[in-house]
């Protein structure tokens, strides 16, 4: 995983990743292949590997396709940070699940994801928070969202994040997942699914 500086403007790129640019966060390359450790660890324990795609290495090592990226930037908190207090990174990462197919849930999926690693996890969860309504709000999406909401992840404080929903996907109306942890906070979008919203709302030209 490494990260990388954009400059302050950078008009080829996307307007979700020139967001992100003007929230000082630099862009992360994700790896799609890592350690199962990582997650078993961060992520819940060894029931996690049940929505993983998990096998051994040729050297019989544990290993997987992620399944989320927050756990890598827990893990590499130190690495990253380096001599700073606190620092912004965005990602759009390949992700996988391994479970049957539904409308808006797939095998593979894209997040859009920020992390701020600080030792100020509510204040981060804070600015986050901000930046991911601030970016929905720009693409005219209409949602909901729960500040509160239980998450299935066992590394968020007290268990609680917050959750973004769309009404109009129906059972898979879940947008946006995230929350603050012990190295900071940060949040996930599924980006077919925003996708699927901004379609259901007539947001699509």
């Amino acid at each position: 995983m490494s990260a990388k500086k954009l400059p302050a403007c950078a008009p080829s790129r996307p307007a979700s990743g020139a967001s992100f640019i003007e929230a000082n966060a630099q862009e992360t390359i994700v790896p799609a292949l890592w350690g199962q450790d990582t997650f078993t660890d961060k992520a819940g324990g060894s029931e996690v590997l049940e929505q993983m795609w998990a096998f051994d290495d040729k050297k019989g090592r544990p290993c997987c396709l992620i399944p989320e990226a927050t756990a890598l930037f827990q893990e590499r908190a130190v690495e990253l940070l380096g001599t700073k207090k606190e620092a912004s990174y965005f990602y759009i990462a390949r992700c996988y699940r391994y479970e049957r197919p539904q409308a808006g849930r797939y095998r593979e999926f894209t997040q859009l994801g920020f992390e701020i690693l600080t030792g100020r996890p509510e204040r981060g969860l804070e600015a986050a928070r901000d930046l991911c309504t601030g970016f929905l709000s720009s693409l005219g999406l209409e949602y909901e969202i729960d500040i509160a909401a239980k998450r299935g992840l066992t590394y968020y404080l007290r268990g609680e994040g917050f959750e973004i929903r769309c009404p109009e996907l129906g059972a898979q109306k879940q947008l946006v997942g995230g929350g603050a942890y012990r190295e900071g906070a940060g949040f996930g979008i599924g980006l077919e699914r925003l996708y699927l919203a901004l379609k259901a709302q007539g947001k699509l030209i």
